[in-house]
């Protein structure tokens, strides 16, 4: 067969496989984002580019005899070619870490072997001579018939199995660099392990199992690694908890302790009002009066606010983060206004992001008002109609740069500082439906973030 014509036969396969990965990469990451139609413009093309390259090394591969060579060196090559296209790819449809597309790469490529191997199990050691119309009709419908079977055999078993939730939980809780490297070693440890077998069973065909085995191997470590990880989140949520549950009754005792000092300040009002009284003195008393509501609301009516508006924030991490940064502020002397207009209680980002994200726009606000005269901070948290907003308002006292401002090294307050917006839109880069927003209206700086949920 001539040059080309190996090319164009590669390009039949490739392709198929192309239209698997895509198909799985689906099903294996819950769904693929929707980011408009140039980026579903730009994943195509690259399909193409992927598809084409790939026909085209496996065709230059074959005319230099380089798949002869021994231990299927020629093919591990390719194995390997073939991960890191299916890495970039991943990697710019999904936006997700080197290491995941990495784990998701080579569990895409075991699949794809395990779907050949077991077409080629109705046809084992099969060599068809395609000058003869029998045979070639015989390869053609194994090619075009048998083979998409297997594969959509392959893909209603990842559905059925929940591999997706699995890699979910290990991206989540389990990544480490040693299980990262094992999994890069895969091809090479594949072909040791089928060398293996064939040596025990005396048998030079391909044999299914080193794929079976490395398949089971992965989604084992999958389920355990992010199963364990998970219980030690889990763990790790209820200490947050009882450290909340503390901070709560803290916060109670301390609002006690302010209502008692209330009620003996109000003993003693009482009674020089009870003389103004009698006196007749009308406005001493409305003066008495005022006094009486302003220190009710410095010593209790603030702290009861607040604590009724932290019982809506329903997600354990969000409300950790909102006790300390209260907290803090309150050390700081920064006067702070929370409102939470209704119940949040989930959320599609990862509450580690959200944390992040976040705190990072309180960090920003508390430092833009700490020691300025008037400064303070109002933050409105609202959960409805299938989105979440957050809105960290804050009284701005510097000229801010909107050209400059979420750049590197920029920042209101000075030199080498600027990182915290920086980090705030890599984080929500990862993510679409995702809308943060910036202004400056009536001498308040107000950054926003809109999620939508449904």
């Amino acid at each position: 067969m001539s040059f080309f014509e190996v090319a164009c036969g590669n390009m039949v396969s490739v392709g198929m496989d192309a239209v698997f990965f895509s198909c799985a990469s689906i099903l294996l990451f819950c769904g693929m984002p929707r980011k408009g139609r140039r980026h579903d413009a730009a994943i195509m093309g690259l399909l193409a580019l992927y598809v084409f390259l790939l026909s085209l090394i496996g065709a230059i591969f074959y005319e230099f005899g380089l798949f002869a060579w021994e231990h299927n060196g020629g093919e591990i090559i390719i194995e390997y070619i073939q991960i890191v296209g299916i890495l970039l790819i991943l990697r710019a449809a999904y936006g997700k870490s080197c290491g995941t597309c990495l784990a998701a790469a080579v569990f895409l490529e075991l699949l794809r072997q395990f779907g050949w191997y077991l077409a080629d199990i109705f046809t084992p050691n099969k060599f068809y001579h395609l000058k003869i119309l029998e045979e070639r009709m015989e390869y053609l419908f194994q090619e075009w018939v048998m083979t998409p079977c297997c594969f959509l055999l392959v893909l209603l078993f990842l559905y059925k199995m929940k591999v997706g939730e699995a890699l979910w939980r290990w991206e989540e809780y389990g990544q480490n660099k040693i299980f990262l490297f094992f999994m890069s070693l895969c091809p090479i440890l594949s072909q040791i392990f089928q060398e293996w077998v064939e040596r025990s069973e005396k048998d030079v065909g391909y044999n299914p199992a080193a794929a079976i085995v490395f398949l089971l191997v992965l989604y084992i470590i999958f389920l355990y690694v992010g199963q364990k990880e998970m219980q030690r989140k889990r763990i790790e949520e209820q200490t947050v908890s009882l450290r909340q549950q503390m901070a709560y009754i803290q916060n109670l005792e301390e609002l006690q302790k302010e209502a008692r000092r209330f009620r003996h300040d109000f003993k003693n009002m009482m009674s020089g009002m009870y003389l103004q009284a009698e006196e007749g003195n009308l406005e001493a008393v409305q003066g008495y009066i005022q006094e009486m509501t302003e220190d009710f609301d410095v010593q209790v009516g603030s702290r009861i606010r607040i604590m009724n508006q932290l019982a809506n924030i329903r997600v354990t991490e969000v409300k950790g983060l909102f006790l300390e940064k209260m907290k803090m502020m309150q050390e700081a002397d920064v006067h702070c206004e929370l409102e939470v207009l209704y119940p949040f209680e989930k959320t599609k980002l990862r509450t580690t992001d959200l944390c992040r994200v976040l705190g990072i726009l309180l960090d920003n606000a508390v430092e833009e008002v700490r020691g300025e005269d008037g400064g303070k901070i109002h933050v409105m948290i609202s959960s409805r109609d299938g989105y979440t907003t957050f809105r960290v308002k804050n009284t701005l006292h510097s000229a801010v740069d909107f050209h400059k401002l979420g750049t590197s090294g920029y920042s209101t307050k000075g030199k080498d500082r600027g990182i915290g917006l920086v980090n705030y839109k890599g984080i929500l880069a990862k993510y679409d439906k995702v809308l943060p927003i910036t202004t400056i209206q009536d001498g308040y700086f107000i950054q926003e973030l809109k999620i939508q949920e449904a």
